[in-house]
């Protein structure tokens, strides 16, 4: 089969908590298949969970490809062209030890203690202003985006949160190539000089930890925006977690009886949210069987966090939203080395803000059908990366 004859990967604009056609037909396929990405190219998509897991431990999968500027593509954008390096592999994952140690210690019990104080005191100010304006109100845009963006720069320490949200908005299109990249240079450039303002003024945020942790200026600025792109998935989180409550008023009534099922139903939120190019691209540096199937060293495998979490043979009815599901194994943070290490204060804001709209609004519901809540199609104008929710209008 040539590449033109693959299945296209692109966005099909799926209902929230719904596994689009595309995804269902390339599942039933197998765990592991073949498809042609939006850049045109050869890539492994994974399906299932067993085999995703399987491959986020597997040390032979990395960012790293031996010649960059030919590797195969899963998107024509230079913000992720900055993400594959060409280190030797074992570099590669000793730097990636590296940040870690110095993150971790930003997202202890300690401080997650602090941070939920901060989050409930933003939560509850966005709702004062929301709850005096007439609905409907779109959710998305003056909940979701303005908290993620703010709890982003506050672990992060930077204080210019309009400018940080603008730069961030112009690096991440995935159309326009020459005004992404022209976006990329200048989120590059402001990302520089937060980085020598903190290595001469150090705080104790997230940037001045790893301006500390013995790594260049160039990589710390890519660490920087990987995990700020990565933090762009929250407001899809939180939007399609409001959603699935607005919609299950069954399900919201059991939580709203029962708070402690709060933490369960957060974690059903997760495994049913998703996110527009929500794959992590990667490349096998061996030859790897798996699934019925070989993938060759250099090949494209794109790790979908998505797809798996309807995987019938690891979860009841998995296209039912059910707040008290337990055991709930999805991989919304993915697993192993790639597990995101910002997992606890995510999972802080969606508690913090699902408590509090079942407390002040608990008759809240969805001014128009979930089906228009959905993402962005290839023919709609938002291509926006991690932009899985279009809008979100709501009434009480």
């Amino acid at each position: 089969m040539t590449v033109d004859e693959l299945p296209l990967l692109k966005s099909e604009g799926s209902v929230v908590g719904r596994l689009s056609p595309l995804m269902r037909q390339l599942r039933e396929r197998g765990p592991v298949v073949k498809v042609r990405t939006r850049a045109g190219d050869e890539a492994w998509l994974v399906t299932r969970l067993a085999e995703l897991k399987q491959l986020l431990k597997d040390r032979r999968i990395g960012r790293s490809h031996p010649d960059p500027e030919n590797r195969p593509r899963y998107l024509d954008s230079p913000l992720l062209d900055t993400l594959v390096r060409s280190d030797d592999p074992e570099v590669a994952r000793e730097i990636h030890v590296k940040t870690r140690a110095a993150l971790t210690p930003h997202f202890s019990a300690k401080r997650m203690v602090a941070l939920r104080e901060r989050v409930a005191a933003r939560v509850a100010a966005h709702l004062d202003r929301i709850t005096a304006s007439a609905p409907p109100v779109d959710l998305h845009a003056e909940l979701s985006l303005p908290l993620s963006f703010e709890v982003l720069c506050d672990l992060l320490g930077v204080a210019e949160h309009d400018r940080f949200m603008a730069m961030l908005a112009g690096a991440g299109r995935l159309d326009e190539s020459e005004k992404v990249a022209v976006g990329a240079q200048e989120l590059f450039a402001y990302l520089q000089e937060l980085v020598e303002e903190k290595r001469r003024e150090p705080d104790e945020h997230l940037i001045s930890a790893l301006c500390e942790a013995e790594i260049d200026d160039g990589t710390v600025c890519e660490l920087i925006s990987t995990i700020s792109f990565s933090y762009l998935v929250t407001p899809t989180n939180l939007s399609a977690g409001i959603a699935l409550f607005a919609s299950h008023p069954e399900q919201r009534e059991r939580v709203v009886r029962d708070p402690g099922l709060l933490e369960t139903a957060v974690e059903e939120v997760l495994r049913l949210s998703k996110v527009d190019e929500s794959f992590q691209p990667r490349y096998a540096g061996e030859d790897i069987e798996i699934g019925g199937v070989v993938i060759k060293a250099g090949d494209l495998v794109l790790c979908d966090h998505y797809s798996p979490s309807f995987d019938d043979r690891v979860f009841d009815d998995p296209e039912t939203f059910d707040v008290g599901r337990s055991p709930n194994p999805h991989l919304a943070f993915s697993h192993g080395l790639s597990h995101c290490i910002g997992a606890p204060l995510a999972r802080i804001e969606l508690q913090e803000v699902y408590g509090a709209l079942l407390r002040r609004l608990p008759d809240l519901t969805l001014a128009v059908p979930i089906e228009k809540v959905g993402m962005p199609t290839d023919s709609e104008d938002d291509e926006q990366m991690g932009n899985g929710i279009a809008r979100l209008p709501v009434t009480w």
